[in-house]
């Protein structure tokens, strides 16, 4: 009886254990879990050849504005900030004494005319001599010299908008006396802004007035500004052998403002071919960039690492100067779940990357 227990116990024990055997040799052939990924077709293109430079922005005019006479300051008509234009009167000094002086200047001239009208008169009946008309004349054009000149003193008690404008900050206060050069406000014209910039003097042949050019600032990552190149320096620096560049944006908007520094993108005439595929299928590691390709095989769709060197970039998208060919299906969604050889499910794109890529949903 004995004997027939230890059969039977021995030989479950043997069961599990070929069921578990078989159990565990079944798992180990299955394949991992395919990742979702998504993605596009590196695509075959051609792309206007371009120039990529750091630039400065500059107003087209800007200047402090600064008092030209001395007096006591009577009159604030403007705000730190405030749009201006042209004329807009900002700074009124005290005018009292001026305008004293322009009121007797004026009265000396009136005086002057009618003496020397009535000179004229006599001179026409032989009852003056001609220097007695001369000297008339003479005493009207002082007179409206005079009077000239105490318009000009009086204008210099203002301080008015030389151009359309934004006003900075104000240094001056209601009350303040002020003497010539004392700085009132600073005023620029953000529209259109200077972009300064420049190029190795082997690009000079590719450049010309009138290219295209696209501005894009750190601040506003998702903003470009359009321009054109107006002018093009007339030598080259002798310690950087660069050129100056010149061009003008349109900043209708008002994003940008004199002072800063972006990145700039001049557009040539010459074409090229690429293979573009979106910037966000590149992943980039301390011994290269590299693309996920899928590739189909008789057990499925797996990811393939491919090395890859890249060019410029145009938009959403970049150049892969070596390692793929056009048609190539890469992945832009998903990389981080991958490894070389893992198996792959084609899956939509996440919301909202379509925006930066045109995905495919695969075949």
């Amino acid at each position: 009886m004995l004997i027939f227990v230890i059969i039977v116990y021995g030989g479950v024990i043997g069961f599990n254990r070929f069921i578990t055997g078989k159990f565990l040799s079944a798992m180990a052939s299955m394949p991992p879990p395919a990742v979702g990924v998504s993605v596009a077709k590196a695509k075959a293109q051609t792309w206007a050849e371009k120039l990529q430079a750091t630039a400065s922005l500059s107003a087209e005019q800007g200047t402090m504005l600064t008092s030209q006479s001395s007096g006591t300051v009577t009159a604030l008509h403007f705000e730190s900030g405030q749009t201006v234009r042209k004329g807009t009167l900002l700074v009124q000094l005290n005018d009292n004494v001026a305008r004293t002086q322009l009121a007797s200047a004026q009265a000396k001239l009136l005086n002057a005319k009618q003496q020397m009208q009535r000179q004229r008169k006599l001179y026409a009946h032989q009852a003056t001599s001609e220097s007695n008309l001369q000297a008339a004349e003479a005493s009207y054009r002082e007179a409206q010299a005079a009077v000239q000149s105490a318009q000009a003193t009086l204008a210099n008690l203002q301080v008015r908008a030389p151009f359309n404008g934004h006003l900075g900050i104000r240094q001056v206060s209601l009350g303040q006396y002020v003497q010539p050069g004392t700085d009132i406000v600073d005023i620029q014209q953000w529209n259109p802004l200077r972009v300064d910039f420049s190029l190795p003097q082997g690009d000079l042949s590719r450049v010309a007035v009138g290219n295209t050019v696209e501005l894009s600032v750190s601040g506003l990552p998702h903003a470009h500004f359009a321009g054109k190149v107006t002018a093009l320096g007339s030598s080259v620096n002798n310690s950087t052998r660069t050129v100056s560049v010149q061009a003008k944006i349109d900043n209708s908007k008002d994003q940008l403002r004199p002072g800063m520094f972006g990145q700039v993108t001049l557009r040539l005439a010459q074409q090229r071919k690429v293979i573009a595929v979106p910037t966000i299928a590149i992943t980039y590691s301390t011994y290269g960039s590299y693309v996920y390709v899928v590739k189909h095989t008789d057990k499925g769709r797996i990811a393939k690492q491919v090395i890859v060197k890249t060019g410029p970039t145009q938009g959403n998208y970049v150049d892969v100067t070596h390692g793929l060919k056009p048609g190539e299906t890469v992945v832009i969604a998903g990389q981080v779940s991958l490894y070389p050889g893992a198996h792959v499910k084609i899956v939509p794109a996440p919301k909202g990357l379509l925006d930066t890529a045109t995905a495919t949903a695969g075949n």
